[in-house]
């Protein structure tokens, strides 16, 4: 027979375990542009067009700190940009917004404007990167030349 005592701390901590965790996940989506073009672009976007307080950035690393305001109530995020190739080859900047307190729509409909913007700002993106021919499978070496017939004699001499 269990001890009354175990019985309920092993219940508690179940309890615990399988309780409602903090979400800390991230939305992010690629832009095919590259990341020197989509920087300044995510910089004016927060402070400009979204007039959030921007607390702290590095464009070495790749990150804005931010104070997302549209809610119903303040609350810190990030945005992180990452360069990446895309599925064609070409430069390319993963976007990934994280504002911990918001439903995750809040993260999307963001990266979603930033996307708006980066393609107003810069137009269509780039063609992708011509991609070489590849050999053909079958193709070896070239078949050898005949042999060349002897020479003919000479009758003048």
């Amino acid at each position: 027979m269990m001890n009354p005592r175990w019985c309920s701390m092993v219940a508690l901590a179940l309890a615990v375990l399988a309780g409602p965790m903090p979400c800390w996940a991230r939305t992010s989506q690629v832009v095919p542009y590259p990341i020197a073009s989509v920087w300044p672009a995510a910089v004016r976007f927060m402070r400009v067009d979204r007039n959030f307080p921007i607390a702290e950035k590095d464009e070495a690393a790749g990150y804005i700190l931010f104070e997302h305001t549209d809610g119903p109530k303040p609350c810190r995020g990030s945005l992180e940009l990452v360069r990446v190739t895309d599925a064609e080859g070409r430069d390319a900047t993963r976007l990934a917004v994280t504002i911990p307190d918001l439903p995750k729509r809040y993260e999307q409909m963001l990266l979603d404007k930033l996307a708006a913007k980066v393609r107003e700002d810069h137009g269509p993106p780039a063609p992708p990167p011509r991609k070489p021919e590849p050999a053909k499978p079958d193709a070896g070496p070239p078949p050898p030349s005949p042999p060349s017939p002897p020479p003919l004699p000479n009758p003048a001499q």
